[in-house]
């Protein structure tokens, strides 16, 4: 037996107090303590089968079920705030009864919806960037899903990249079903697959989606950590939200941070409030605890727009430039910000560098002021709800990929607005290459790849950027490509044999093949073909002024030897 308001001494007037009757807690109002009394001295309750026991005294109650009881309390036992909704009335030996709704923080509301709980089950093989020729061993991996209307089942992208097979239970059934992955977006790291089987979908209720959360909002996450086979609830709040770099993609995007604990195998598993999902578990802090970040259902509703849309996947969009923040106000000063009319807000960023697909529209050393009417502030935030700042970032997250975007730039003094095509920017180094396979050139046993931030990881690890040399890196601030299918062709290592002897070098970047500069990995393969027709000797100029000579004619004779050697069955990958 439970009651509300258990602060608070009894009245002889008005007793309320709450039952569980299985299907929840009741509220009820007695306006006699006559009828309060009656009530228990010929009542049995059957929700849990405890009974409810009279002490014949200021008409004290107590459970005798191990539940607690408020102590100090006259006539008041332990009450949680579980509420249920009920309107009906009813009537007991005259006195009026009113069943009213009662709410608990702590019991979930979703407890029908848990068979929309799903258990991934991946098996997966990821690609060697080091060694591009083979893949790695193939592992298998836990994670957490849900589902969503159009019999879709939303998960991260990062729990089936690379899958081979994936497998999906129900709460509660041992059936596991195959699942037939339909679109993944890695930027924003999320996924939908389907079961094509009927039987899958018999008694699930898709959830559905709520706002993005306010701060201090509790916040349940339900999925299938490691450490058991069963349904896994932890609770938290909303402790920050902001814009964030997601770890699968490198990719800056609006992020609910929580402090309830994500672990391996939550990713993908929904985070509900007032029966709702908010978010998406997908990543945790891992030099502190209790840090965990969730995608909140603005970008998840990108997301399944796109789909709906385009029937595809098209990716979140960037403006495509690099920028500096003007919080100095002598550097304000210098670029006229003080003189602007009293309607502009005299703050911005000045753009840096920019992609080559904006030469003739934004220059270096444009102020932008707004991003589609929304101010930006020197910080490089925009407004967000209340009082809220995020990364400007954010003002693109409803945009799509060949959208128009409006600025408003300072430029010599002079303010103007400008349009530009939204899309995805020509990075040097791509942000991430998911679902493209490794591609590589072997020539007399040098190991030529484009230069990536799989390769980077692969060969130097996680910190690779403390690890790797500073001509792997430096491409990496450089950002954009100045021409078109511009690449970093870096040698990553020698296959030792006699053709290459006295030749010790690996990642160094290759600048030119006999005195042509290189364009990309397609462009060196194409030079090399022809110099071996025409040339006797083919000569590799590397950064620091490296340079490698091999004899032509002898280069067919030692790589079938390397090839063999090293169980390599080809000197490229099918696609360069």
């Amino acid at each position: 037996m439970n009651v509300a308001n258990s602060n608070l001494n009894p009245s002889p007037k008005l007793i309320k107090y709450s039952i569980n009757h299985g299907s929840g807690f009741i509220q009820r109002k007695f306006n006699s303590s006559i009828a309060f009394s009656k009530f228990f001295q010929y009542s049995k309750f059957s929700g849990n089968k405890s009974l409810v026991k009279r002490v014949p005294f200021l008409n004290c109650f107590k459970r005798f079920d191990h539940t607690k009881t408020d102590e100090g309390v006259t006539g008041f036992p332990y009450l949680p705030n579980r509420i249920e909704e009920l309107t009906h009335e009813q009537t007991l030996e005259g006195e009026n009864i009113v069943l009213n709704p009662v709410v608990s923080p702590c019991a979930p509301y979703f407890t029908d919806s848990y068979s929309s709980i799903i258990k991934l089950y991946c098996d997966s093989t990821d690609p060697n960037y080091s060694q591009p020729w083979q893949m790695r061993k193939q592992i298998k991996s836990i994670g957490s899903a849900f589902v969503i209307k159009d019999k879709l089942i939303l998960t991260n992208a990062h729990c089936v990249s690379w899958q081979n097979r994936c497998l999906v239970k129900k709460h509660g059934s041992t059936m596991k079903y195959p699942a037939r992955l339909i679109e993944i977006g890695h930027e924003c790291d999320l996924a939908v697959l389907t079961v094509d089987d009927d039987s899958f979908w018999e008694g699930i209720e898709p959830l559905e989606f709520g706002d993005v959360p306010n701060l201090h909002d509790n916040v349940t996450v339900v999925g299938y950590p490691t450490g058991g086979d069963n349904l896994c609830i932890t609770s938290g709040v909303v402790s920050r939200v902001d814009v964030t770099t997601y770890c699968h993609s490198n990719f800056r995007l609006l992020c609910v941070q929580i402090d309830a604990a994500i672990n391996s195998g939550n990713s993908g598993g929904p985070a509900i409030k007032d029966g709702k999902v908010i978010g998406v578990a997908f990543q945790a802090y891992d030099e502190a605890q209790n840090i965990g970040y969730i995608i909140p259902t603005c970008i998840i509703s990108q997301f399944l727009k796109q789909i709906e849309l385009f029937k595809k996947y098209t990716g979140f969009v960037t403006i495509g430039i690099t920028y500096q923040l003007l919080t100095n106000p002598y550097l304000k000063s210098y670029l006229s910000l003080n003189n602007l009319p009293q309607n502009v807000n005299p703050s911005g960023i000045l753009v840096c560098q920019y992609d080559k697909s904006l030469n003739g529209i934004i220059q270096t050393n444009d102020v932008i002021l707004q991003i589609n009417g929304h101010d930006v502030a020197d910080d490089g935030t925009v407004h967000f709800r209340g009082v809220e700042r995020v990364h400007l970032a954010y003002s693109l997250t409803n945009k799509f990929c060949g959208d128009e975007c409006e600025l408003l730039i300072l430029r010599d003094n002079n303010l103007k607005k400008i349009k530009i095509r939204l899309g995805k920017p020509n990075y040097l180094v791509p942000e991430h290459q998911w679902d493209i396979m490794p591609r590589y050139y072997i020539y007399g046993g040098l190991v030529f790849i484009p230069l990536s931030m799989e390769y980077l990881k692969d060969e130097f690890g996680k910190k690779f950027y403390e690890r790797a040399p500073n001509a792997l890196l430096k491409p990496l601030s450089d950002i954009f490509a100045k021409e078109k299918g511009e690449e970093v062709v870096v040698l990553s290592q020698i296959l030792a044999s006699d053709l290459t002897i006295g030749y010790d070098f690996k990642n160094i970047r290759l600048v030119s093949v006999n005195d042509v500069k290189v364009l990309n990995l397609k462009h060196l393969e194409q030079m090399l073909m022809e110099v071996t027709k025409d040339s006797k000797y083919v000569k590799f100029q590397f950064e620091q002024d490296i340079l490698v000579v091999l004899e032509t004619s002898k280069v067919p004779e030692f790589e079938h030897q390397i090839l063999e050697q090293h169980a390599i069955s080809s000197h490229k990958s099918r696609i360069i």
